[in-house]
């Protein structure tokens, strides 16, 4: 019996798919994702243990929504790809105890239209909400625009539901808010990007749905982040919800591919998109006028306009999320994702701008991002035939010369950054990760090559 036989046996013949089904399937934004030629489609825990257990030796890949932009998901022949979209049942919504559990297939925004009539929301939101799933939010740890309120996919983790290389199934989907009995194993899996073990269930803390929402847009110089974010907090408090920064090359080709013929504000050293949470649409935004009124008068911010509808805040957010576009009318876009302080975030921009015109002439700079979180994305974008490894050593290079910044903020590693983490890492550290992989995984068939290679 070949690997497509013992496979079928296990969850029927319909859910084996071999290279001509596979070709007629979106790859994702991972070109290679489709390599292996042979994909699964378990239902639950059970099947996906079942399989592996009747497998061994065979390397697996996980994939959810393939919208990770680390190749993460690159397989190869002779690797097996296992696809969790059978696993998109809602299990569960308790809205007294704010949880909600639900199967690593199900899809962010699938999950959030279950979640409205009971007022209820996941933290994390992502412009991929359409098409990523919330296995895979997990196991790369996604961010996005409400960090700063409610943090990452791990702070809204309650437990999970893991399957380990040997078939082994560990349950940790305990839904209470408070559990010390022993080691928190479901740290593990967060963000390991499926190299530890397969996520098949998530237990979600869910928060109160916004009643109320203002959305502005704002131009500053950059060197007032520093200042400005302080006085924010102190205004808005947890009201703040996300705030989000454009760079002026960004937005002005975002603008030109939008067609923008009206603009929200006119010529800015640096774009600001910030939004407050209230009880109400009112309250809100009299909440974010009131904060950002003697920001106006003292010169802290050079301007400033607020949604006066949900057409304006969607026009907003269009700007914001078009970056997602860039690219799209031939270009190559070498796209990199870093973390630094707040106040090393235009310093780093500015350092990146002068050593690009010297080194790449022509390429030009695109930065935004989620500012309050430290968090920058750069696109670098040229010819058809720009080469990556220069654009690695100009946007790394210039990141080695700031202190406490991080070749990766919420993308992860899978195989872009494999080469540069193992050149920042401490040894000791790298290490330590190297015996967790061990531990979990002694076989090296969960995702193998990613992350530490």
């Amino acid at each position: 019996m070949d690997l497509a036989e013992t496979l079928a046996a296990i969850v029927g013949p319909g859910h084996v798919l071999g290279p001509e089904r596979l070709a007629l399937r979106d790859p994702g934004w991972c070109r290679g994702s489709q390599g292996a030629g042979l994909l699964v489609r378990p239902a639950g825990a059970a099947e996906l243990s079942a399989l592996l257990r009747a497998t061994p030796g065979v390397a697996v890949v996980p994939q959810g929504g393939l919208t990770g932009l680390v190749e993460g998901t690159e397989t190869h022949p002779g690797q097996l790809i296992v696809s969790f979209e059978r696993m998109n049942r809602i299990h569960a919504i308790d809205p007294a105890q704010a949880v909600a559990l639900v199967g690593a297939g199900v899809r962010l925004a699938d999950l959030d239209a279950a979640l409205e009539p009971f007022g209820l929301m996941a933290g994390v939101d992502i412009g991929a909400r359409d098409s990523c799933t919330l296995g895979g939010m997990v196991a790369t740890n996604a961010g996005g625009i409400r960090v700063l309120r409610y943090g990452m996919m791990r702070a809204g983790v309650l437990g999970l539901e893991v399957v380990l290389a040997d078939g082994a199934v560990l349950d940790l989907t305990t839904p209470l808010l408070k559990n010390n009995a022993g080691y928190d194993l479901k740290q593990d899996f967060i963000g390991s990007e499926g190299t530890l073990g397969l996520v098949t269930k998530v237990a979600l803390r869910l928060f109160p749905r916004p009643r109320g929402i203002a959305t502005a847009m704002l131009g500053c110089a950059p060197s007032a982040l520093s200042a400005l974010m302080p006085r924010l907090r102190a205004a808005l408090g947890e009201q703040l919800a996300a705030f989000e920064g454009i760079w002026p090359a960004c937005f002005e080709h975002v603008a030109r591919g939008l067609a923008l013929t009206r603009r929200p504000l006119g010529p800015q050293d640096l774009y600001l998109i910030l939004e407050a949470f209230g009880p109400d649409d009112t309250a809100a935004r009299l909440a974010l006028e009131a904060a950002l009124e003697p920001l106006i008068l003292d010169g802290t911010l050079g301007d400033a306009v607020i949604a006066q509808s949900a057409s304006d805040r969607a026009a907003f957010w269009k700007i914001r999320e078009g970056g997602g576009a860039i690219g799209s009318g031939g270009e190559t876009v070498h796209s990199y994702d870093v973390s630094l302080r707040l106040a090393d975030l235009d310093p780093y921009v500015t350092a990146l701008e002068a050593r690009a015109a010297g080194a790449l002439p022509g390429v030009a700079v695109l930065v935004l991002g989620h500012v309050a979180d430290g968090n920058l994305h750069v696109m670098l974008m040229g010819p058809p035939d720009l080469p990556r490894p220069p654009c690695d050593a100009l946007v790394y290079g210039t990141l080695a010369g700031f202190s406490d910044a991080s070749v990766s903020a919420e993308h992860g590693i899978g195989l872009e950054k494999r080469a540069i983490l193992a050149q920042v890492q401490p040894p000791a550290v790298r290490a330590a990760m190297r015996a967790l992989k061990a531990a979990y995984d002694p076989g090296n068939r969960l995702n193998p090559g990613k992350v530490l290679g």
